[in-house]
């Protein structure tokens, strides 16, 4: 048989890219080298405990009220999730700051005021910007004209970073380091990233609001495959491609369980640098385009599970965030170093009780490099690597947050980036994909698209259009298959 498309990896864009296919009929096959579908959204045991590997919050999804369009797509190819939509529950702390953050937008925006005279005022027109960018955005994905009359500030901001956006909106500075702390689950510090990404998420998260999964990962990425496969969609998994040929009108991919496929046209949900050096080495203008982009940070996650409850062990946040400093330039340069201050921690616990067994808790450190900082080191000494850094990460939280949990830890696991490099054939273990910074941003990527193209192949996922989050990977494959449609109706 020969495919109408074949899409090398089952993460959440390759997924996506299968389901709007099958949906619209199309003969296609999804190759994915793991034994279970989702890339870095997964879930895994040890011991007792089901440790998520990402999707700790949700964007764009939103609730019966305030639908998301993620949620909308999903509703399309009738995939319903269990969701509950969390107010801010975060912990935030530099040598010089320890905030709490609770309730809805508008009482972080009364503790920014208290904190910051003159903050209140600038943000809420922020705010009413979000909504305008996030609007001209959708236009722009559905091919439509963007009216400058209607949208003036989506053109005023296009190309602001974020720090210079916000001081032209007269945010006081440090207004900008507090209400700008996101920039570090965005992998771009403020003065890189794009103003109208950053507005664009802010949106998401004030008016969809943070929604959590009360399931687990694998859940959420079965349903999509499994209704991917009703709609007629076939899927192999164990299945990890080592070579691509050009025959006269297909591609034949060949796997290392030495099985042959066919294919019109290929979609990939795995970075350029990896398939044009893996498995279309010499394709000399792609390599050039994706040597214009940055990759986003790597970094260390460890997980544990730990055997008390959150209350009993003062676990009261959802999120923890520790900065060497809230200036997200200066702190980049302190990230270039193996053991740095800055960190995240989530505690699903607190916002869903059943997340683990009775009366104990999850708690899932994260620390980002910058740099490619992992990349220097001796792995000759891997697992002595790898337990020092886990090591200082816990005590580094401990000592932040006077918080003790070393004594409690019955489970343990820790992922670095040679750990992703291995599971996704991501590059370098980046975590974030490409980085959206300067004029490499989504919306210019989305305008460029066109040039860019290649005729038989198609990229999605976070090496795609949009950047890195569940949301920006599902649109990827939903946009970009609606293109190949069009044209292919042309």
């Amino acid at each position: 048989m020969i495919y109408d498309y074949l899409i090398v990896g089952a993460g959440i864009g390759g997924l996506s890219a299968g389901l709007n296919l099958a949906f619209n009929k199309k003969k296609t096959l999804i190759l994915e080298k793991n034994s279970l579908p989702g890339g870095l959204v997964s879930t895994f045991k040890r011991g007792r405990f089901e440790f998520d590997t990402s999707i700790y919050t949700l964007y764009d999804y939103g609730d019966d009220v305030h639908v998301g369009n993620l949620q909308e797509l999903l509703n399309k190819f009738k995939i319903d999730l269990d969701t509950k939509v969390i107010p801010f529950n975060i912990r935030l702390t530099t040598p010089n700051n320890n905030l709490v953050i609770r309730g809805e937008i508008n009482d972080f925006l009364l503790e920014l005021e208290r904190l910051n005279e003159g903050s209140m005022l600038p943000l809420k027109e922020f705010m009413k910007i979000t909504k305008e960018i996030h609007e001209a955005k959708n236009l722009l994905l559905t091919n439509s004209k963007i009216n400058y009359d209607k949208y003036p500030n989506f053109y005023k901001y296009l190309d602001y970073d974020a720090k210079s956006g916000l001081r032209a909106l007269k945010v006081p500075e440090d207004a900008i380091n507090l209400f700008g702390f996101y920039w570090l689950e965005l992998g771009s510090p403020l003065n890189k990233l794009s103003f109208i990404d950053f507005a664009d998420f802010m949106y998401k998260l004030i008016f969809k609001k943070e929604t959590i999964l009360l399931n687990k990962n694998l859940d959420f990425t079965l349903k999509l495959t499994n209704r991917y496969q009703e709609l007629g969609g076939r899927i192999y998994f164990n299945s990890h491609v080592i070579s691509i040929t050009k025959e006269k009108n297909y591609y034949l991919l060949k796997t290392s369980d030495n099985q042959e496929h066919k294919a019109k046209h290929l979609i990939f949900d795995v970075s350029k640098r990896y398939v044009y050096t893996n498995l279309l080495p010499g394709t000399k203008e792609i390599n050039e385009l994706e040597n214009a982009r940055s990759l986003s940070p790597n970094g260390v996650v460890v997980y544990l599970g730990l055997n008390r409850s959150a209350s009993e062990l003062g676990l009261k946040n959802y999120k923890y965030y520790s900065f060497s400093t809230l200036n997200s330039e200066n702190n980049t340069k302190y990230m270039t170093s193996l053991n740095h201050d800055t960190f995240s921690a989530y505690v699903p616990n607190v916002v869903n009780p059943n997340a683990s067994p009775k009366n104990t808790t999850i708690l899932i450190l994260k620390q980002t490099y910058f740099d490619e900082v992992f990349n220097t080191l001796n792995l000759n000494n891997y697992a002595k690597t790898k337990e020092e850094i886990a090591k200082n990460l816990i005590a580094n939280f401990e000592n932040t947050f006077k918080i003790d949990i070393s004594e409690y830890i019955e489970e343990i696991e820790v992922a670095t980036p040679v750990t992703f490099v291995r599971y996704t054939n991501s590059v370098n273990g980046s975590l974030y994909g490409y980085m959206a910074k300067g004029y490499d941003n989504p919306i210019n990527r989305i305008l460029s698209y066109p040039d860019e193209e290649q005729s038989d192949f198609t990229f999605v996922g976070a090496y795609s259009l949009f950047g890195s989050h569940v949301d920006n990977a599902f649109y990827s494959g939903y946009y970009l298959t609606e293109q190949l449609l069009k044209k292919k109706e042309n």
